[in-house]
């Protein structure tokens, strides 16, 4: 899909809604091809300026779907709209309904993953969990070995930013299926943490609410308002620029 990227700061961004990025997973599974999946939000894009490893990351995979409504606002300012927010959990909660789907959790404190698949397994019946794994390891190798020996459609990778980002490109070659960078979601999954109500994330704010949350989270509100302070002076140079230009 690169060839339709939208590009904010030299991230690009697949233009799809949450309905095509589900499709478009499922047919990689389908057509049992490995892929990885990226979901840059707002901080993600601030820190990949600066981080040429998660920059040629996010370059590098397959799918880019922008989990935050700060860079779907920045795309229509800049006239190339992104058509929604697509959020890693929620891309994997539609692909977790789905029975039939090998899946394996990798991320989080230990036990998180397993409380994850406990209560996914309680909620939906037909899932296949073929393994977990926490995020806080010190041998790659091995765990890349483990999760390749399950033979897995789709592991959700829940380890932050930049950390999940690396693991994925240093793993695309030798794990099966699609991988999804998820963040926070398998302490969502696990019961751990609360999402937003419904009414916050329509407005977009689900930042805000993890942060009213979780006050150890304020680095990630700083990191929006860099993002927003810069788009908005990218803007305003570029409408001088044009300005100017049919002024001569």
């Amino acid at each position: 899909m690169h060839d339709r990227r939208v590009y904010l700061f030299g991230i690009g961004f697949d233009p799809v809604t949450l309905d095509e990025a589900t499709r478009w997973v499922e047919g990689m599974i389908r057509a049992g091809r490995a892929a990885v999946v990226v979901t840059p939000n707002s901080p993600g894009v601030i820190r990949a300026l600066s981080d040429p490893v998660l920059r040629s990351s996010y370059a590098s995979a397959d799918l880019v779907i922008p989990d935050g409504i700060g860079v779907v606002w920045a795309s229509r300012l800049f006239g190339r709209p992104l058509p929604a927010r697509v959020t890693g959990v929620d891309l994997a909660a539609r692909l977790l309904a789905r029975p039939g789907i090998r899946v394996y959790l990798l991320g989080g404190r230990p036990g998180v993953a397993i409380r994850a698949a406990d209560r996914l397994q309680a909620h939906h019946p037909g899932i296949n969990i073929v393994g977990t794994h926490h995020g806080y390891f010190t041998k790659p190798d091995a765990v890349v070995e483990r999760i390749a020996a399950a033979r897995p459609d789709l592991v959700l990778v829940g380890m932050g930013v930049p950390q999940q980002e690396r693991f994925m490109r240093a793993a695309r070659t030798r794990i099966p299926g699609v991988m999804i960078g998820v963040g926070g979601a398998l302490d969502l999954f696990a019961g751990d943490v609360p999402r937003a109500p419904i009414a916050w994330q329509k407005l977009g704010l689900e930042w805000c609410y993890r942060m009213i949350r979780q006050p150890r989270r304020v680095k990630a509100v700083v990191s929006i308002a860099r993002f927003s302070g810069r788009a908005l002076l990218a803007w305003a140079v570029l409408s001088f620029i044009r300005f100017s230009a049919q002024a001569d």
